[in-house]
């Protein structure tokens, strides 16, 4: 750090289109604004963001079989692969190194069992190798796999970079029980753990038995200028065309925790009362959308719910729908919430534990978790026009400014990095 220039490695799972990812680079693309340097270790190679990787970060992935060969391609030929000091760098496996890995593991926490246990040792010996060689200041991890890789590797390591964990949902409700035991385990070993909200924070300090002062609250950086600019960008499906019934517009992957049945149900209730449509955005089997099509049709409305499949850009969707609904059981600090009150875009949220009310409070509907009349009252108050103004939506979300997130990140990263080079 002579030159002032932090080095973090940040580690994923892969560049799968969920919230936690879509934060790592948003992160990333803050600091190598400010002339970091950044680095995406991602041991299972493959996803759907590749638009989203910011020029400038470095990528390394492990050179396993399950590669998705196209995304490495796509990824390789993007606007991140051609960026100047960037590209793809592959990190051998030596199938050995990784049964060792397992052996010391198993030695060292003999309470502790994780699912897919030879995949996290041959993310652990991958890490290994990258801190070896690359010798980043700082790991940066987020999610329970690669969170407990990289405690786990800095610990075969003799701690040679210190690490970062990253806290994304509510632990006691997200975490299945291997992860939940494991964070109990490793978790109080990282040099730092960041939770994404107040309520996330509480949630690590009861859940895992942590004192409040290891636990620190940063709030998820959200680029509101860049989004506003992606937001103008054009969309072809006819229902958000000018003239057509306000959209409901629900953003997410196929999960229990989004809880997309009682929206389905709380719209059809709504649309009772008022004009309106349906759109369900992201990654969804066909068995589940026939199951959501089932539910409107019971309430009549199943020609007023349509779907979208992932979109790296769902601003240009957030700007002209008549609100953005969120029905989820539970979160951390949805970033979906916050990217919407960006475009000036309304919302409805379930009160799930934790974070809408932290972003909420006094800005949208909150109604309790699972209640369809509660949620459905909402979505018709809202369309009727009981909301912020999209000025005071803006300016809600610029709380949430990547230069608030960053700088406090920096300022964690800086006194770690000084802390182990003293």
């Amino acid at each position: 750090m002579a030159d002032g220039r932090l080095h973090i490695g940040f580690v994923l799972p892969s560049l799968g289109g969920g919230g936690a990812e879509r934060v790592i680079l948003n992160l990333t693309q803050s600091l190598v604004e400010r002339g970091h340097r950044a680095d995406l270790l991602i041991p299972r190679f493959a996803g759907d963001y590749r638009a989203a990787i910011p020029r400038g970060v470095r990528l390394y992935r492990g050179r396993l079989p399950h590669t998705d060969r196209r995304f490495l391609r796509e990824v390789q030929q993007s606007a991140a692969g051609g960026a100047e000091g960037a590209g793809v760098t592959a990190l051998g496996v030596n199938p050995v190194m990784v049964a060792w890995v397992g052996l010391i593991l198993g030695r060292k926490y003999p309470g502790v069992r994780v699912p897919r246990k030879r995949s996290l040792y041959a993310s652990v010996h991958i890490l290994n190798r990258y801190v070896r060689e690359v010798r980043p200041h700082v790991l940066v991890s987020a999610l329970p796999g690669p969170n407990t890789v990289a405690v786990c590797a800095a610990e075969l390591t003799d701690r040679a970079v210190p690490v970062v964990v990253t806290v994304h949902n509510n632990v006691a409700a997200d975490y299945a029980p291997e992860w939940l035991a494991a964070a109990r385990t490793l978790y109080p070993l990282a040099d730092a753990v960041v939770a994404v909200s107040k309520g996330v924070a509480e949630s690590v300090r009861r859940s895992l038995g942590m004192d409040a002062e290891r636990v620190r609250t940063i709030y998820n950086p959200i680029p509101a200028a860049s989004i506003r600019r992606l937001a103008q960008g054009e969309v072809t499906h006819p229902w958000f065309a000018d003239g057509e019934p306000p959209v409901v517009l629900s953003v997410g992957r196929e999960a229990p925790q989004k809880d997309f049945p009682t929206l389905v149900e709380a719209f059809g209730l709504a649309r009772r009362e008022v004009d309106a449509r349906l759109v369900i955005l992201g990654k969804l089997s066909a068995p589940f959308r026939a199951r959501l099509r089932s539910l409107a049709r019971g309430h009549g409305v199943e020609g007023d719910l349509g779907f979208v499949d992932f979109d790296e850009n769902p601003y240009r969707y957030m700007r002209r729908a008549g609100l953005l609904a969120l029905s989820s059981r539970w979160e951390g600090l949805p970033g979906v919430i916050l990217e919407a009150l960006a475009c000036g875009t309304p919302v409805v949220s379930t009160d799930a534990p934790y974070g809408p009310r932290e972003i909420l409070g006094g800005w949208g509907d909150l109604p309790p978790v699972g209640d369809v009349p509660a949620l459905a009252r909402g979505l018709v108050a809202t369309l009727r026009g009981a909301r912020p103004t999209a000025a005071a939506l803006r300016a809600r979300a610029a709380d949430f400014s990547p230069e608030q997130a960053t700088d406090a990140y920096v300022a964690l990263f800086e006194k770690l990095a000084r802390g182990r080079a003293g």
